[in-house]
């Protein structure tokens, strides 16, 4: 287990700052693409090679061509894509878990009008796993319900809620476009924010209709919103904070709670692996049935 965390540790290194030859993913692109890549010179070095070069070619009077600056634009991009992106699925996997099917709520009927209803709103699943832990603490329940609330609703938004929704089933209100509709409803208490896809007029939205909204990352700070730092060792002191908060705006609601009666129920979570397992078998993993009955039925047999 050692060894391959080691291994992990400096393929992720090579990823993020070497400066030459092809980030350690390229292994995993299929042969032929890897070749068109190679023949257009697009394959990436290392994430912040690329960044970097990419910030100084768009320097004023730099790169002036616009083969040359799109052809650095992919390097960046692919860099992002098998780099950044592959990456943080492997580690959220190691650290979180395969996702694997569950039934699941989607839409804003998630909302529950006699529940403290919590949003968190991002892309970082640390802070996420955390304030699951914290809405299941027993204390903070009981807190809930001496307010006068039924109990405490944790609902997702953006993509880690679609994380979070995948792995342990938590209800999904919506996405990038649902954040300024499902603060209009009233019924959110709190919203939990960490990077990116956050609308620039989220928190006078939130303002107008009360509820409670919170940044929890020091390079995202936004006007009008409450900062809690999330630090990742002591997660629960900014996940309970929320909790809490978003309690207090409970007791106080006092404009109409308005929620559209939307729900829908779909299965979710199916990761690669559990597809090759499930076509397979835990002995004979492998895609070869789904791909025999794609090929049969573009075949007309």
């Amino acid at each position: 287990m050692l060894e391959i965390a080691t291994d992990l540790y400096h393929e992720l290194e090579r990823t993020y700052i070497q400066v030459e030859g092809e980030i350690p993913f390229t292994k995993r692109v299929p042969a032929k693409t890897l070749e068109t890549w190679r023949k257009q010179g697009i394959v990436p070095r290392g994430a912040m090679r690329e960044i970097m070069e990419l910030l100084h070619r768009s320097h004023m009077g730099v790169d002036q061509h616009y083969e040359n600056i799109t052809k650095q634009c992919s390097r960046t991009a692919l860099a992002d894509g098998w780099g950044g992106s592959m990456v943080a699925t492997e580690i959220s996997d190691i650290l979180f878990g395969t996702p694997t099917p569950v039934v699941a709520e989607v839409n804003m009927g998630c909302l529950k009008e006699d529940q403290v209803n919590i949003i968190i709103h991002g892309h970082e699943p640390n802070l996420f796993e955390s304030i699951i832990a914290s809405v299941n603490d027993p204390v903070l329940i009981q807190e809930a319900r001496a307010a006068g609330a039924k109990d405490l609703n944790l609902v997702g938004m953006c993509c880690s809620g679609a994380e979070m929704l995948c792995r342990h089933g938590i209800p999904h209100a919506g996405n990038f476009m649902s954040t300024e509709a499902i603060l209009v409803t009233g019924a959110v208490d709190a919203l939990g924010v960490d990077v990116q896809c956050i609308k620039q007029g989220l928190a006078k939205v939130a303002a107008c209709y009360g509820t409670r909204m919170f940044t929890t990352n020091p390079r995202c700070r936004i006007e009008g919103a409450d900062h809690i730092v999330f630090e990742e060792h002591e997660p629960r002191r900014c996940t309970d904070a929320i909790v809490r908060m978003a309690i207090e705006r409970f007791k106080t609601r006092q404009g109409p709670i308005e929620i559209p009666q939307i729900k829908n129920l779909g299965v979710h979570g199916f990761s690669h692996e559990y597809i090759n397992y499930m076509l397979g078998g835990s002995f004979r993993s492998s895609y070869r049935p789904l791909n025999d009955n794609i090929i049969t039925a573009g075949s007309g047999v």
